[in-house]
């Protein structure tokens, strides 16, 4: 391990066995001041010389200590060879320590890098109280924003591009390493510090319907192992260590919510969920989602530790109550908000559907030994989750969907010979049609003015929560949400309307509820 950035190999001592942690408590190195070894060493030359010249007739005149000097210089000998050489052994020992570093792109602690991407010097691991087993978590006592959905969805299929980087062309347009940690990326497969809207418009995606949206959020690392970024920039150097532990599914649904009629989501509308400095903010913006497949519907915003063939899940819920004229706010926010716990918009707000993204890991690390990527003062605090987009769709696309929500269908986007497919079927995008659905929508003049009785409706399924999970060992359903039959149930009234071009519907999902249920 001699050289390597993970730890040295002392002699004459058994070395422990390694760890990705190493880096971090190795000495960081910092800027020298050769100012003051330059004096020193001139100083010591200037003594020398009038110890030599002590008891000549030619006495050193004034300003005798600048003669002594030029002299030296002139012939070749003293300051200079000595002041270089004493320089160049610095250098050695210095770039001895880089290597042991894993000193690499962006120097590591040079003070230049360390005002270009700050907080290096207070970069740490994840405290042992943000882990939390999924079964000590209370079901219901967190939820977070958004989360509360009505009527239909639609799905579209977009799996995790093979590209990664630590940059975030939404919030630090531009600027190399501007998130200091490592992103995975679904659909776009260009994105970087560099991407604009021509760029993005002719890059590739992963998604199946087309959708060159560029989805983001951070990656989870195994802290048993090394990862491939020792001595880089978003890596080691901003003290984001492990192996990258990748995702095995992805689910990316757009739900309806409240009672009103949801409009198309607006092409190149910048969406963010969480907030990347919560930890070191009071919370401010947080909004982590945690879970494992299995749990009944416990979410948390600490590190669940999942019992053995249990899922990790992260679930981000996007804000849906469009201000109707911005595509981007100065803090990324404002023009697009959450609606309240029961889905519902204020009434000068546009509401659009409601993604949400959940990103299963099968077979998590064990224990405390796995965290998110985050910024280096933030120290992988499990509230400082987030993701980001923007929405570069289709305007056809953005109106099927809608439709389909407000038609209270559950829908796939996807080529035509990707029509079948079903997509997520887990509890959470189980969403039942309420009989009340169509007259809510009839009736929202009156209904929305009295929103407090509106929710108070028995069977009204829009202002139930449903909890976030993916994969065969979902989340069971609320109680008062019973999950619809397949048959036996009346004729839709919204079949006559005929299917809707690209979207597939799913007809043991979209039944009404029984009269009474």
């Amino acid at each position: 391990m001699s050289g390597s950035a993970w730890g040295r190999r002392r002699r004459g001592v058994t070395p422990r066995e390694s760890s990705p942690w190493d880096v971090l408590e190795q000495p960081r190195r910092r800027p020298r001041d050769v100012r003051v070894a330059v004096l020193a060493v001139a100083a010591a030359i200037v003594l020398l010389c009038l110890a030599l010249r002590v008891g000549e007739p030619s006495a050193v005149p004034p300003g005798g200590v600048v003669v002594a000097a030029a002299e030296d210089d002139a012939d070749g000998s003293g300051g200079d060879d000595e002041q270089s050489d004493d320089e160049q052994s610095d250098d050695e020992q210095s770039d001895d320590q880089d290597a042991d570093q894993g000193g690499g792109r962006g120097g590591g602690g040079d003070q230049e890098d360390d005002e270009e991407f700050p907080g290096r010097d207070q970069a740490g691991r994840a405290a042992a109280n943000e882990y939390v087993d999924i079964q000590r978590v209370q079901r219901g006592a967190f939820t977070g924003e958004g989360g509360a959905f009505s009527g239909g969805s639609y799905t579209i299929r977009c799996a995790v591009s093979d590209h990664k980087n630590s940059d975030n062309y939404l919030i630090t347009p531009g600027k190399r390493n501007g998130a200091q940690h490592t992103h995975d990326y679904a659909g776009n497969e260009g994105t970087n510090f560099a991407s604009d809207e021509e760029t993005l418009e002719e890059t590739a995606t992963t998604c199946t319907n087309g959708d060159r949206s560029p989805i983001f959020w951070p990656v989870l690392r195994d802290l048993r192992q090394q990862g491939p970024d020792v001595g880089v920039d978003g890596g080691s150097l901003d003290g984001n260590v492990g192996s990258l532990v990748e995702p095995t599914a992805v689910d990316f649904t757009f739900h309806g919510h409240g009672s009103r009629q949801t409009e198309a989501l607006p092409l190149n509308i910048a969406l963010v969920t969480g907030s990347a400095k919560a930890g070191t903010n009071d919370g401010e913006g947080a909004n982590a989602k945690y879970t494992c497949t299995g749990a009944g519907g416990r979410l948390t915003d600490l590190y669940t530790m999942c019992p053995q063939g249990s899922a990790l899940q992260r679930i981000y819920d996007f804000p849906s109550c469009w201000n109707g004229q911005d595509l981007d706010s100065e803090d990324h926010t404002t023009h697009i908000v959450y609606p309240d716990e029961n889905g519902e918009c204020d009434d000068d707000l546009v509401p659009v559907p409601a993604l949400r993204i959940t990103v299963s890991y099968a077979d998590p690390p064990p224990g405390r030994q796995f965290a998110i990527d985050s910024f280096p003062e933030q120290q992988h605090d499990p509230i400082t989750d987030h993701a980001l987009l923007e929405y570069l769709s289709s305007e056809r696309r953005a109106e099927e969907g809608a439709a389909c929500i407000n038609a209270a269908r559950r829908c796939v986007q996807g080529p035509e010979q990707d029509g079948a497919a079903s997509g997520s079927t887990a509890s959470s995008d189980r969403v039942p049609r309420s009989q009340t659905f169509a007259h809510a929508l009839a009736t929202h003049a009156t209904a929305h003015g009295k929103r407090a009785a509106a929710v108070a409706r028995p069977g009204f399924a829009a202002t139930a929560r449903i909890p976030g999970a993916d994969g065969p060992a979902s989340l069971a359903p609320p109680a008062t949400l019973p999950v619809p039959e397949a048959s036996g149930v009346a004729a839709d009234p919204t079949d006559a309307l005929g299917p809707l071009p690209g979207l597939t519907r799913l007809p043991a999902l979209a039944a009404p509820l029984r009269p009474g249920a």
